[in-house]
C-alpha cells in the first residue's frame, strides 16, 4: 500500500490545497492519505481545512461538493486553476484518513490534557471556536487519538504512542524509547520539525540513531553516529528484528524547521520505503487571511519564515 501521512495542517487551506494538488500530479497509485492530527489551529480556514478533510473521508455523501468548490472558487485562489483543483481533490476522496491533535480537541471543547497553551495558541483556539460549524465541531470531538495498521507494521499519532492523550513532544530521539513503540514504524507530528529516529534493543551510549536532524541539539547528540550528521531525505526501513523507526513528518500548515515549505511524507508499507517530501505554496496569501481574521499578527509572520 502507498501512503501519503501528513500532520498540522492547522487551518491554513493554502497549504493543504498545494499538497493536494502535488500528490495528485506527482505521486502515482496512492492508496490512503493519513492526517496525523492539528487539522486546525493557528490558521484562518479551520472550516475549509475541515470540510476538504472530511470531503476526503467521507466523500460527497457527507460533504456536497457545492463545499468543496465554494472553496476553491474563492478570490485567493487563481480562477485558471479552479477545475485542476477540483480534479485534485476528488482523485484522494475517500482515501483519507485522520485522527485528532490538541489544537482539534481544544477547538471541539474536549479537554486534550497537553500542557497550557502559549497564550498566542490559546487566542487562535478560541477564535476558531467560535467560527466552527456545528458539523465540524462534532468532526473534530470524535477522531481518534491514533489509528493501527497491524497487518503493515505501522500506526499514526499525534504524539507519542504510549500516552497520546498527554501530547508530550518528541524534539529528540531520547524522548522515546523502544520499548515505548507499539509498531515497527511510528508516524506523528506536533513539532512541526520533519524527523526520523532509529530505536534498537542494542546497548548504545545513546538509544536512537537521527536520519533527518530535527535541529541542532538533535545532532550534537547523536553525534555519535555517523548518520547523524547527514540529512537524508530517503530511505528504507530495515527489516531486521529488533529495530523501530518514530517518523515525524513535520507540518503542512505551520513548518519551524525554517523552511516554510510544506510537508509530507510518502511511505510504500510493501517496499518499506519512505520519502520525505516538501512543497512550495503562496505562504503569503495565508498570511493575508491570518491578518484579515486579526487573529496575532506573529501568526502570520512565522509562516513567511517557517520558524
Amino acid at each position: 500500500m502507498r501512503n501519503i501521512i501528513l500532520s498540522d495542517i492547522h487551518g491554513n487551506v493554502d497549504a493543504l490545497i498545494a499538497v493536494i494538488k502535488e500528490i495528485a500530479e506527482k505521486e502515482d497509485g496512492i492508496d490512503r492519505l493519513l492526517i496525523a492530527g492539528d487539522i486546525v489551529g493557528y490558521g484562518a480556514s479551520p472550516n475549509e481545512c475541515c470540510d476538504i478533510v472530511r470531503f476526503l473521508i467521507h466523500g460527497k455523501k457527507k460533504v456536497p461538493m457545492e463545499n468543496i468548490q465554494k472553496i476553491l472558487s474563492q478570490p485567493y485562489f487563481d480562477t485558471s486553476q479552479v477545475n485542476n483543483l477540483l480534479n485534485a481533490v476528488l482523485s484522494l476522496e475517500k482515501k483519507g484518513i485522520a485522527i485528532g491533535g490538541n489544537h482539534d480537541k481544544e477547538a471541539s471543547g474536549e479537554s486534550s490534557l497537553t500542557t497550557e497553551m502559549s497564550p498566542i495558541a490559546r487566542t487562535a483556539i478560541d477564535w476558531t471556536k467560535g467560527v466552527l460549524t456545528k458539523e465540524n465541531l462534532k468532526f473534530l470531538k470524535h477522531l481518534s487519538l491514533r489509528i493501527r495498521f497491524g497487518k503493515e507494521g505501522f500506526e499514526i499519532v499525534h504524539s507519542t504512542p504510549a500516552y497520546p492523550q498527554g501530547y508530550d513532544y518528541v524534539k529528540n530521539a531520547s524522548a522515546l524509547k523502544y520499548t515505548t513503540l507499539r509498531s515497527k514504524v511510528t508516524f506523528g507530528g506536533h513539532t512541526h520539525r520533519p524527523a526520523a529516529y532509529i530505536y534498537t534493543q542494542e546497548t548504545r551510549t545513546v538509544s536512537a540513531s537521527v536520519l533527518i536532524p530535527a535541529d541542532n541539539f538533535d545532532m550534537r547528540l547523536m553525534l555519535v553516529e555517523k548518520e547523524s550528521t547527514n540529512k537524508i531525505e530517503t530511505f528504507d526501513i530495515d527489516p531486521r528484528d529488533g529495530w523501530k523507526y518514530y517518523v515525524n513528518v513535520g507540518s503542512v500548515g505551520q513548518p519551524r524547521d525554517g523552511n516554510p515549505h510544506a510537508c509530507y511524507v510518502v511511505f510504500d508499507s510493501a517496499s518499506k520505503h519512505l520519502c520525505f517530501k516538501r512543497v512550495p505554496y503562496c505562504a503569503e496569501l495565508a498570511s493575508i487571511r491570518i491578518i484579515e481574521a486579526k487573529l496575532p499578527n506573529e501568526l502570520a509572520q512565522r509562516i513567511l519564515k517557517g520558524s
